[in-house]
C-alpha cells in the first residue's frame, strides 16, 4: 500500500479528530477495524528483504527499529513514571531543534549552541528555572515584556503531558504532546520509530543522544498510537502531511520472544499518512503527539497519577522548559524540584531548606 493511499479507506479528517480522542484499548482497536491489517503472524519482516510475504493494499506490523529482538531494549524502565519523563524531554528537544532550525533558515552561519541550556537562553530568553522565584522578586524583571512566572507559564503550554482514566475500561491513557518540529510522515520510522539511530551526534544543544529513552514507554502500554506534523517551513522538499501509527507488542507463533512493532504502509517501513487538512483539523501545525494506552502504573493506579506532580517535579529537577501536567482534569505547570526550592526560598514563611549559623572552631576541632 502506497503511505498516502490510507486515505482510500477513512474520511482524514474524521479519521484522525477519533485517533487522537482514543484513550483505551477498544477504541483504537475499533478504529484499527477499518483497514486491511496482514495478521503478525502472517508476516514476518526480513531486514534483507522486507518485500517477502508483503501483500500489496494492506498495512503491516513491522519491528521497532527493525529488530524482531526488540524487547530487551525497550523493557529498559524500571518505574512507570520514567518513561514518562524521557518522552517529556524528547518533547523539549523537539522546540528547541525547532527553533535551532528557524535560526538557520534566517542565518545559515548562526553558530552552533553549545548546550542545551545556552540553546533555551538563546532561542527562548529563558534562564535556569530555579532561577524564576528571584527574578520575579525584582519589579523591573521581564522575560520578553512579560513577568518571568507568566513568561514561563505560557511557554508550558507548549508542551504537554495529560493523563486519563476510562472507568468503564479501567484503564489509564498518557499523552505526550509538543507543539515543536514534528517529523515528515516518510521519515518517521527513520526517527520517531528507530531504536538507537539518531541524527544528534552533532547537536551538543540536544539532551540525549540516542533518543531511545521514550521507547520504554511502549512496554508499560498495551497499544500505543502516534501522529507528527512537520513545521511547514521545514520540510526539505517532503510533501507536507501527517504521519501516523500504532505500536503493540507482537506474540510470534513458534517464538518464545516476543517484539514491539508498528503499522507499516510499505515494506521500506513508511507509516500511513494523512494529507495536510487532517493535522489542520485537529489544530496540529507542526509537533508530534504519543499515546500510551492501558498504561500499567505497576500496580499503583491512581496513587500513583495522584503524586504524579511530585514525582515528575523530582525527576526533571531542574528542566530546561517548563511543561503542563493534567491528571483527569486537574492543570499544573511543571518547573521542577530546583523552582520549588528556590521559590520557598523567596518567601520566609514557607521555606523549605534549613539554614545552619556558622560554628566556631577552636584549636581541638577536626
Amino acid at each position: 500500500m502506497n503511505p498516502t493511499r490510507i486515505a482510500d479507506f477513512i474520511k482524514p479528517e474524521a479519521f484522525l479528530k477519533q485517533a487522537v480522542q482514543a484513550t483505551t484499548v477498544k477504541a483504537i482497536k475499533s478504529l484499527l477495524s477499518q483497514f486491511p491489517i496482514v495478521d503478525e503472524n502472517a508476516y514476518a519482516f526480513e531486514p534483507s528483504n522486507p518485500s517477502t510475504g508483503w501483500l500489496e493494499g494492506n498495512l503491516h506490523w513491522i519491528p521497532l527499529g527493525k529488530d524482531r529482538g526488540n524487547a530487551g531494549r525497550i523493557k529498559l524502565a524500571s518505574r512507570p513514571e520514567g518513561p514518562i519523563a524521557e518522552r517529556t524531554i524528547n518533547g523539549m528537544e523537539a522546540l528547541i531543534e525547532l527553533m535551532r532550525r528557524l535560526e538557520l533558515l534566517q542565518n545559515s552561519g548562526a553558530p552552533v549552541p553549545q548546550s542545551p541550556r545556552e540553546a533555551v537562553a538563546r532561542y527562548f530568553s529563558l534562564p535556569p528555572l530555579d532561577q524564576i522565584p528571584k527574578m520575579q522578586e525584582n519589579p523591573e524583571a521581564n522575560i520578553k515584556g512579560q513577568k518571568p512566572q507568566k513568561y514561563a507559564r505560557e511557554l508550558a503550554r507548549l508542551l504537554r503531558v495529560r493523563v486519563a482514566y476510562d472507568k468503564g475500561q479501567k484503564e489509564f491513557a498518557v499523552f505526550i504532546e509538543d507543539d515543536g518540529i514534528g517529523q515528515a510522515p516518510a521519515r518517521m520510522h527513520e526517527t520517531l520509530l528507530s531504536l538507537g539511530s539518531s541524527d544528534k551526534g552533532d547537536k551538543p544543544y540536544l539532551i540525549g543522544l540516542f533518543g531511545q529513552g521514550g521507547s520504554s514507554a511502549y512496554a508499560a502500554s498495551e497499544y500505543s498510537w502516534c501522529v507528527s506534523r512537520r513545521a511547514m517551513q521545514l520540510l526539505d522538499g517532503r510533501p507536507d502531511g501527517v504521519g501516523w501509527t500504532v505500536v503493540k507488542q507482537v506474540f510470534p507463533k513458534n517464538r518464545r520472544d516476543p517484539y514491539y512493532a508498528y503499522l507499516a504502509a510499505s515494506p521500506a517501513g513508511e507509516v500511513p499518512t494523512l494529507p495536510p487538512e487532517a493535522g489542520d483539523a485537529i489544530g496540529l501545525q507542526s509537533g508530534s503527539r504519543f499515546a500510551h494506552l492501558a498504561y500499567n502504573f505497576a500496580g499503583g493506579g491512581s496513587a500513583v497519577t495522584k503524586g504524579l506532580y511530585q514525582t515528575l517535579n523530582h525527576i526533571l529537577f531542574n528542566p530546561l522548559l517548563p511543561f503542563d501536567l493534567d491528571v483527569g482534569g486537574t492543570l499544573a505547570t511543571i518547573y521542577g524540584n530546583g523552582y520549588r526550592l528556590s521559590n520557598a526560598t523567596v518567601k520566609a514563611k514557607t521555606r523549605l531548606d534549613k539554614y545552619f549559623e556558622q560554628q566556631p572552631l577552636d584549636e581541638h576541632s577536626v
